[in-house]
């Protein structure tokens, strides 16, 4: 199927312009390196319900809530990738600040895992 017929499932309330989304797409598929197909079948849908959702709460709270999304799951199956997907695509719809808070910064480098004797508990509490 084309990227086209792709794009035209999409709802159209939402997509400011197809031109637009296009970018965007490309955007996430360069430089994430995500195939179109996969953003549009599972993480276009994901962030429109998301944003949907986001819209309904900050309209009764005012523009006043923060909105915490978690994503949870083992070590290296794209937790990274699948927020930073979010990121660009949430940012694209609703034009507010969306920040990513990661764990990786919390973790030690290799070396001192190696040298502390536990580079073979590395992810893992």
């Amino acid at each position: 199927m084309s990227y086209y017929k792709l794009l035209s499932q999409v709802s159209k309330q939402i997509i400011k312009s197809k031109y637009f989304l296009y970018k965007v797409l490309h955007t996430i598929s360069n430089t994430l390196n995500v195939k179109i197909k996969d953003i549009i079948k599972v993480y276009l849908p994901l962030s429109l319900m998301i944003s949907n959702n986001i819209r309904k709460k900050l309209h009764y709270h005012n523009n006043q809530l923060p909105y915490i999304i978690g994503i949870t799951g083992s070590v290296a199956v794209g937790k990274s990738t699948i927020a930073s997907i979010l990121k660009i695509l949430l940012y694209s719809w609703l034009c507010y600040s969306v920040e990513l808070v990661t764990t990786d910064s919390f973790l030690y480098s290799n070396k001192i895992l190696i040298r502390k004797k536990l580079i073979q508990r590395k992810g893992f509490p």
